[in-house]
């Protein structure tokens, strides 16, 4: 079995952290693909990939494309931006859609990461409860459902969905790990 991670992070941090501590637990082979570090040009909208199911474009989307044909599970985790999924994730969406054409990824297992961390903005209000808690879990619910409705339209099956709020994925530690164990 092989399983590919794909990070919309730009950072090596939140999503980073959730992305390795789950692949770890799984004692598969696995590759974690950071989008942040690649070249990756922006759908054209050529439609060419309408017709013969690949892209024309050059770029580092073409190492991508074979390592997601040949993984056995997908894992897909980046941050929450503005209760969606971060502009490098939206890109590499995009430029997926080759497969939705060619169905090659129907049916493939994904698990779905995200982590909304207002870290710098937390407040706490006369309880000591953070001020952001259901502002960060509103968000993060909503990318992960923007994640979710990708996966419908490739093909591929939702085996879970995590989300860590206000901090470094810590908090899911052992959900991630129970979860890598389960693959």
């Amino acid at each position: 079995m092989h399983i590919v991670g794909i990070s919309g992070s730009p950072r090596k941090q939140n999503t980073h952290y959730m992305l390795k501590t789950l692949l770890e637990a799984t004692d598969q082979p696995f590759e974690i693909i950071n989008l942040s570090e690649l070249k990756i040009g922006s759908c054209n909208d050529c439609r060419s990939c309408h017709k013969d199911y690949k892209c024309i474009l050059s770029d580092d989307m073409q190492t991508i494309y074979m390592k997601l044909e040949k993984a056995d599970i997908i894992v897909l985790g980046s941050p929450t931006y503005f209760d969606n999924v971060s502009g490098i994730m939206k890109n590499f969406f995009d430029r997926t859609l080759p497969f939705y054409f060619s169905g090659k990824l129907i049916n493939k297992k994904v698990i779905l990461l995200t982590s909304a961390n207002f870290g710098e903005y937390i407040e706490f209000d006369e309880k000591g409860q953070c001020k952001w808690h259901e502002d960060e879990k509103r968000s993060a619910k909503k990318c992960l459902q923007v994640m979710e409705n990708y996966c419908d339209l490739i093909g591929l099956k939702v085996f879970e969905k995590i989300y860590a709020l206000h901090d470094n994925g810590k908090s899911e530690k052992k959900k991630l790990i129970k979860i890598g164990k389960q693959l």
